[in-house]
């Protein structure tokens, strides 16, 4: 089966200054220092090995950002043999008075699908915390900027915590013609039975609205000894509630990497979703056709 990874990054401390500070273990994922580098030859060496033909790049605060890394992840994507990344998911800061025009100049480049914005922000891990203060979300400007992806048929990969899922559904409700994509399952990070209660109340609410998605990934950033034990409740859950047709499976490579091989990682996906009673159209779908689906690829 071909594959398509829907949640990958591509960088290096030369285009990403921001990565000296993840040496040493400052990062929820751990320790970058086997990671710093990781340019398209090095994704391509892990991941043709487990079938996957397409991915999708997931901004990544690149220096030039946000345009810089679009034009840089369009040059890879142009004379790479592979393709990599098909798609690309870019930044833009939607509360700045430019978001129109800069929206305008990622919609130039061919393999621009959607934009993230991280918004994770943890009431009391300032280690979990991306967004500028836990109000974003309800800032006007940030919101009226939001409004502009309906415009440009652009998707908005949406990364956030328990504790914010319902002001998201809330701006999800306000927007139903923008087509959102939670990260990482929702970042069940916390496993304690009021967390993860909390956490299923919180997808319970995100799924009542068609134009939602989740992305099954990133568990190991916070569970670094991650087992299938561990992770097939957090993806069964989702499953269950998004129903198949509305998750898919990303390997959330390089920062995965930290505390797995990508074919061990991937390979443990497959074993939960046949161990859950799928098809196998139902897998394919979770492992290539659905990503097709929501990044247009």
């Amino acid at each position: 089966m071909d594959l398509v990874d829907p949640h990958m990054h591509l960088w290096s401390m030369e285009t990403h200054r921001w990565l000296v500070k993840c040496v040493g273990g400052s990062h929820l994922a751990g320790d970058f220092k086997d990671v710093v580098t990781y340019l398209v030859d090095d994704y391509a060496k892990d991941a043709l090995s487990f079938g996957v033909k397409k991915c999708v790049h997931v901004q990544a605060h690149h220096n030039d950002e946000p345009i810089g890394e679009t034009r840089w992840l369009q040059g890879i994507a142009d004379s790479s043999p592979h393709g990599f990344p098909h798609g690309i998911v870019a930044y833009c800061n939607l509360s700045a008075e430019n978001a129109d025009e800069i929206l305008t100049e990622h919609c130039k480049f061919p393999n621009v699908r959607g934009i993230r914005q991280m918004l994770d922000y943890h009431p009391e891990r300032e280690a979990w915390r991306q967004a500028p203060h836990d109000k974003f979300m309800e800032d006007p400007a940030w919101l009226a900027g939001l409004s502009l992806l309906q415009k440009h048929n652009l998707s908005f990969d949406m990364q956030i915590h328990v504790t914010q899922m319902q002001t998201a559904t809330s701006v999800i409700r306000q927007n139903p013609n923008v087509q959102f994509i939670i990260n990482h399952g929702g970042f069940p990070g916390d496993l304690g039975d009021e967390a993860i209660r909390s956490w299923k109340e919180g997808l319970s609410a995100l799924a009542q609205h068609s134009n939602v998605a989740i992305k099954l990934s990133g568990y190991n950033m916070f569970h670094h000894d991650w087992n299938k034990e561990l992770l097939k409740p957090l993806i069964e859950y989702p499953i269950n509630t998004f129903k198949v047709d509305r998750c898919m499976f990303a390997s959330n490579f390089p920062v995965d990497k930290i505390n797995s091989a990508y074919s061990d990682l991937m390979s443990t996906y497959r074993t939960i979703a046949q161990e859950l009673g799928l098809s196998s159209d139902d897998i394919t779908a979770l492992f290539r056709d659905n990503a097709t689906k929501f990044y247009r690829l």
